[in-house]
């Protein structure tokens, strides 16, 4: 009876000493993806860089900028991996402000480099950022430039939003 008393000891030692002990788990870091595309949006283009596929989405927002009001439209580009909705980059498309353009986006792939471009048309400066994207061993896009270009918010049609004309000029305090 000692006997196995003593074997039933040993046997319940071992295991409580076993599972008292730290199990190493590997882990993976991955970059956060900027938001899930919604499930209504429209594939319109597949673009390959570097051997990695993305799907190109075109997307409604239902949620608008401040300034804009329900008669006005936001739509943007999502760039997602092939056959996921997790998205890796965005830029919106087109966005109205009482029904008049404010932003223009427009992307474009040279080489194994992504250029994204968007023209702002506001009623203070008007300018168009350009960002340049390549994709990393696993895929994610990262930056690898940006810059913003002014535009002559004069020239374009009355279909955009003109700057205005300040009446004294900012000496900025």
């Amino acid at each position: 009876m000692k006997s196995i008393f003593l074997v039933f000891a040993l046997i319940l030692g071992t295991f409580s000493g076993h599972s008292q002990q730290k199990k190493i788990r590997k882990t993976v870091q991955v970059p956060v993806s900027y938001s899930n595309t919604a499930k209504e949006s429209q594939r319109i283009a597949k673009i390959k860089l570097k051997g990695h596929v993305y799907d190109v989405y075109q997307n409604k927002m239902n949620t608008l900028m401040s300034e804009q009001t329900p008669n006005d439209v936001l739509i943007e580009y999502d760039f997602t991996f092939g056959n996921t909705k997790s998205t890796v980059a965005n830029i919106q498309k087109y966005a109205t402000i009482k029904g008049k353009i404010a932003r223009e986006g427009f992307y474009k792939v040279k080489g194994d480099t992504l250029i994204l471009t968007v023209n702002y048309y506001d009623p203070y400066h008007g300018g168009a950022l350009i960002e340049s994207y390549v994709p990393d061993k696993k895929g994610w896009l990262k930056e690898v430039k940006s810059e913003m270009k002014p535009i002559d918010t004069d020239t374009v049609s009355e279909k955009y939003i003109k700057t205005e004309m300040m009446a004294a000029p900012y000496l900025g305090h």
